[in-house]
């Protein structure tokens, strides 16, 4: 019965996002403005950008792209070079994907309901932290190779919507694995 719930909020998470995605969006670049006015950004923005950054580089690079870090000062900074040509990217505390660890959040909260066992269920967070995670640095490295390959614009585009729909085809995958091979039942385990 848990596995249903959990399906239909993440459906229902899907839905509102497609229908809502243009104003989240907008309501994103506001939020964003408001914690950067703030400074409540400068702890991710200088420790866990400038980590990403690098594994973002390491991966294009095997990938064929000539990337680049900058500089210290410039954290989250990198470029890519296209021939003669340099492409700045400037990866933000906000492109880390945040905004998918609040839709794991949730989903666990709803799909962790039930009769597992607490082993089970902190395998399970820790599985979901972790795709979530990886999720992330492909939707990054995905950008990064369509600013290589396309261009700039479509970077833009991308960066926001396919992060939406590339989350939840990671959270519907995920429930998917934990409750088939991951979540055991306090009843089967005794």
């Amino acid at each position: 019965m848990e596995q249903k719930q959990t399906f239909k909020l993440l459906f229902a998470a899907l839905a509102v996002m497609l229908v809502l995605l243009p104003f989240v969006t907008t309501f994103n670049t506001v939020l964003t403005n408001i914690i950067n006015a703030i400074g409540l950004y400068k702890i991710i923005q200088d420790w866990l950008v400038p980590w990403e950054s690098s594994m973002v580089v390491t991966i294009v690079r095997f990938l064929g792209i000539n990337a680049f870090l900058l500089p210290r000062g410039e954290a989250g900074a990198f470029v890519i070079q296209k021939g003669s040509e340099f492409i700045p990217a400037d990866l933000q505390w906000n492109c880390l994907g945040w905004q998918s660890l609040i839709l794991l959040l949730i989903s666990l909260i709803v799909g962790l309901e039930g009769g597992f066992t607490r082993l089970s269920k902190i395998e399970c967070i820790l599985v979901g932290i972790l795709g979530t995670f990886l999720v992330n640095i492909f939707r990054i490295v995905f950008i990064t190779v369509g600013i290589y390959y396309i261009n700039a614009v479509f970077a833009l585009l991308i960066h926001d919507y396919f992060a939406a729909f590339i989350t939840v085809l990671w959270l519907f995958f995920f429930w998917w694995f934990a409750y088939g091979f991951i979540l055991e039942s306090k009843e089967t385990s005794v």
